[in-house]
């Protein structure tokens, strides 16, 4: 497949008071998905035109496989751009839709049959080949775009948020699906999205972008449960930050929170709203404070705390006690959960 390196990119729309992209670099491994998560307006999609050829950069570079593709046209990148609707051609059949860029290369009407058939049977829609688009429900119209982008056997394939206008179960249901077509196909994967969860669910590595730049770059499960900095731990749904101190290590690794919830010249330690506990008595590493809510959700009780200035938001799973407006509580912040950020 394609190794790809984008190369301190710069981009500044004109009159734009700042850049979209700051020397903006990143390498995607062949096969690797990588998920792209951050705001409207942090550089996501702009990266995803630069790459296309529908943008140029201001300055930078980005090679396949060694090879600069900047003065390459777009439609001989090998790179295919999923949007968040289908886009299908409403005058052609499916058939004929995910066939598209065959015709264009030139392949035989027999071939173009039996890659459409292999197509459809991988997106899990076998049989369909005379339908009309506007016969499709969203989540099957998604998937025959899909099956349309990858027909044409790209080096690069770009999704941007191509899930976001359908709803939550058949959203989920091609989370996975998509998960497995690009692991079976092995297709270098690049996935622009706003939503945590679905980023955590379809990607080998994460890069969490603020400001056209990335804060944050790894693993899912190592961004979630231990971001380095406080802007990418805010990304990730933390929301508590406490200053304190941590001893000389003879006496181990225990902190001790002093009783605030602010920034300070101290160390900055976070930790998750699932890992804090809400309880009646006192004990080490905890703080008073008085409810301000308490929501069933069903598999747990969120909380809201008033400690000293700030709010403390935790989720406890179920069973957990339902604590009324106005209770003292304790919030407990227990030490093997709570983490560094700078």
């Amino acid at each position: 497949m394609t190794t790809v390196n984008i190369i301190s990119l710069n981009k500044t729309y004109p009159n734009s008071a700042a850049p979209v992209l700051k020397d903006f670099s990143l390498s995607v491994h062949d096969g690797e998905m990588v998920a792209f998560l951050g705001p409207s307006g942090s550089g996501k999609s702009t990266l995803l035109k630069l790459i296309t050829g529908i943008e140029r950069p201001d300055s930078g570079d980005i090679h396949f496989d060694g090879v600069s593709i900047l003065n390459v046209h777009p439609n001989k990148r090998g790179a295919v751009l999923m949007f968040q609707k289908s886009y299908l051609f409403p005058f052609l059949n499916v058939e004929d839709n995910i066939g598209f860029g065959l015709k264009v290369q030139g392949m035989s009407s027999a071939s173009i049959r039996a890659e459409v058939k292999r197509m459809l049977n991988l997106i899990g829609l076998p049989g369909i080949e005379k339908r009309k688009s506007g016969q499709l429900s969203g989540g099957e119209g998604q998937r025959v775009a899909l099956a349309r982008a990858l027909v044409t056997n790209p080096k690069l394939l770009l999704l941007d948020e191509p899930l976001s206008s359908l709803d939550t179960s058949v959203r989920i249901n091609l989370q996975e699906a998509i998960r497995a077509i690009q692991r079976e196909l092995g297709v270098t994967t690049i996935f622009v999205t706003h939503d945590l969860g679905e980023a955590m669910a379809m990607s080998d590595r994460m890069a969490l972008l603020l400001n056209g730049e990335i804060v944050a770059l790894d693993k899912p499960e190592a961004l979630f449960h231990r971001p380095r900095s406080v802007a990418a731990a805010k990304f990730m749904g933390v929301s508590t930050f406490l200053s304190g101190n941590q001893p000389c290590p003879e006496q181990g690794r225990r902190v001790t929170v002093k009783n605030e919830v602010c920034f300070s010249s101290e160390k900055i330690f976070a930790i998750r709203p699932e890992h804090i506990r809400v309880q009646k008595g006192g004990c080490e590493n905890s703080m008073r404070g008085v409810v301000s809510d308490c929501v069933f959700r069903g598999e747990y009780i969120e909380y809201q705390v008033d400690v000293n200035a700030a709010t403390v938001r935790a989720r406890m799973p179920m069973p957990a006690p339902m604590f009324p407006h106005g209770a003292q509580v304790f919030v407990k912040f227990p030490q093997e959960h709570l983490f560094e950020v700078t």
